[in-house]
């Protein structure tokens, strides 16, 4: 699955790149905490993040997958994809079990 790298130089761009890649990550954390969940691992990797020479990891532990999981059924739910929604929906529930 596509993880993105999220390039920026300030934190203004970095606000700009995040929402430039909303689809894409949210979509990842979808699917990501799907896999992950399905795969017995702990941690998902959601997007790497770079700023010069420097790179981090966006990631979600188990523990936060529910709120995270929230977050992009608000995002789908702002860009009318129910269809998104309704996996999201369900994917709570399986991890809510």
């Amino acid at each position: 699955m596509y993880i993105p790298t999220i390039i920026f130089e300030s934190d203004e761009q970095f606000s700009t790149a995040m929402a430039d890649n909303a689809y894409d990550i949210h979509m990842r954390t979808l699917y990501g905490i799907d896999n992950a969940y399905n795969t017995n691992n702990d941690y998902v990797t959601i997007a790497i993040v770079q700023t010069g020479d420097k790179e981090a990891e966006l990631g979600s532990p188990r523990e936060v997958w529910i709120d995270n999981l929230q977050g992009t059924l608000t995002y789908f739910e702002g860009i009318e994809d129910y269809t998104r929604c309704q996996e999201v929906v369900q994917l709570i529930k399986k991890l809510d079990n």
